[in-house]
């Protein structure tokens, strides 16, 4: 490998940097100390003080068993020490991150498993008769759905029956009715 003037192999050059704390140890130590001041006066949580957030990062952060009020005060320091040199916010207004508030829904579908198979062995039945369409019938809605779904290659009959019963089954959970003729 090629290297510099010195004979350093260029794969030395760049070392990444190690994260050092950019506050002093005696200002380390005086939050150390006032963390554990709040901590001995029964942990007060008053609003825009340094208490409050001492008080979101000692609820965020785990308990370990046996722990000393001076280990504790140490730990919730670090991390007030970690996001001071990340230049991260120790707690937003609301001590939740934004990405956190929302959280998407599961779809679950609401009919029974009975039902579901009831409609599964319906479909079945169908296609065992010949896929016969007649009007105002579970058939035609039946055949519609399958004219829209892809038909795939080697499918067995009770899996085509599954993948109709499926689609019929997410329609009703939409406001999108499912035999509607789109042509």
């Amino acid at each position: 490998p090629p290297a510099d003037d010195f004979g350093v192999p260029a794969d030395f050059e760049k070392i990444p940097s190690i994260p050092v704390s950019r506050r002093t140890p005696e200002d380390r130590q005086k939050d150390v100390d006032n963390i554990l001041s709040w901590i001995r006066e029964g942990k007060p949580s008053d609003l825009d003080t340094p208490g409050d957030e001492f008080a979101k990062i000692d609820q965020m952060l785990p308990k370990k068993k046996g722990q000393s009020p001076v280990d504790r005060a140490k730990d919730i320091e670090s991390v007030l020490d970690w996001c001071r040199s990340m230049d991260v916010p120790p707690v937003d207004d609301h001590g939740v991150p934004a990405d956190f508030e929302k959280i998407p829904s599961i779809p679950v579908s609401r009919r029974t498993p009975e039902d579901r198979q009831k409609d599964v062995d319906n479909i079945l039945s169908w296609i065992r008769e010949g896929k016969p369409s007649d009007l105002d019938t579970p058939g035609d809605e039946f055949a519609k759905i399958d004219q829209m779904l892809p038909k795939k290659k080697g499918q067995s009959p009770e899996d085509r029956a599954r993948e109709i019963e499926g689609y019929l089954d997410w329609a009703r959970e939409k406001p999108v009715p499912p035999a509607d003729d789109f042509g």
